[in-house]
């Protein structure tokens, strides 16, 4: 098993490791979205829709819905030799063991479980060195991801953006513009969902989940807290995470619970709020009702409620077997 906690570069943690794990430096403090934003809203494109999905990049060759690749890079270069790349190969990275760089293919792999007609394209942020491990990387990659979204959401109907990367700052900071980014793109009728995180946090969650306009996503243990690798029990009443970030502003909690593909094309179990944020990301696209609110609307209507000993929240129960 593997929790995803939210860390600082390159630590290990006794149990788990953290797919954001290279906040390389803390963003400077940015008003909230609200305040500040001036969205105009636009039609949405008849093309089939896409989750953009900011990650550690794949191999590609995995997933047949692939549709577009992207790079952007802080501290390494993209197979270009740039820093920034779009198209064939941007995000392709070498089968891999290491738990940061495995953790985009378990991304796309759940968001394509939970919906397989979904079209992806993985926005790669986090290079690679030529002994095989992660370089550094920060929230302000992941301010150039949308950047690129909000440049080319109407080309490929974008309509989910998938973030796990994170961590808590005080007062909710981040890169100056994220805020305004999310802003527009939910205007424009597409989801930012992002990770709480997973500090056991009670009153603050991971930055860029804090946002006021991000669809914020906890996590759900059941039918128990172990490391066996139990499978999920529908029958069993969830309840929220106790390793998972959370406040009454938490948008939704979600099953945590996931076995994953890996590169080398075997399954693992991972548990987790970044599997309970991809699978909010492949539920949102597999019932988008045509704009960010009703969809919205939609998820809060069929939500049930879920809590622990220190939270209560809206609970998301996919109506399947999903995480064999």
């Amino acid at each position: 098993m593997r929790f995803r906690f939210t860390i600082a570069p390159a630590v290990a943690l006794l149990l788990s490791l953290s797919f954001s794990q290279a906040l390389a430096t803390t963003p400077s403090p940015s008003p909230s979205a609200a305040s500040t934003a001036s969205p105009s809203a636009q039609p949405v494109s008849t093309i089939a829709p896409t989750i953009a999905v900011i990650d550690s990049g794949v191999p590609t060759s995995l997933f047949a819905n692939i549709v577009d690749e992207v790079c952007i890079l802080e501290y390494s270069l993209c197979p270009n030799g740039k820093s920034t790349m779009d198209g064939v190969g941007a995000a392709n990275i070498a089968p891999s063991t290491n738990m940061t760089l495995t953790h985009g293919t378990e991304m796309l792999s759940i968001i394509s479980k939970v919906n397989p007609n979904a079209k992806v394209i993985p926005i790669r942020i986090v290079g690679v060195t030529p002994n095989g491990l992660p370089y550094l990387y920060s929230n302000n990659a992941v301010k150039l991801a949308l950047d690129w979204v909000i440049a080319n959401r109407m080309k490929y109907n974008i309509t989910v953006v998938n973030i796990s990367q994170g961590k808590i700052f005080a007062g909710c900071a981040v890169p100056a513009g994220t805020a305004q980014d999310v802003a527009v793109l939910k205007a424009n009728n597409v989801a930012v969902i992002a990770s709480a995180g997973n500090d056991s946090n009670r009153t603050a969650m991971d930055s860029i989940a804090c946002l006021t306009d991000v669809v914020s996503v906890g996590a759900t243990d059941n039918p128990d807290p172990g490391i066996t690798g139990k499978p999920y029990d529908p029958t069993a009443k969830p309840y929220i995470a106790r390793y998972s970030n959370g406040t009454p502003l938490t948008s939704f909690y979600l099953n945590a619970r996931w076995y994953v593909l890996q590169p080398s094309g075997k399954t693992k179990f991972y548990v987790g709020s970044s599997n309970a944020t991809a699978a909010m990301s492949g539920w949102w696209s597999l019932n988008y009702q045509g704009s960010w609110q009703a969809t919205y609307d939609y998820m809060v209507k069929s939500a049930k409620a879920a809590s622990n000993e220190w939270l209560s929240g809206r609970y998301i129960e996919l109506p399947f077997a999903l995480d064999k």
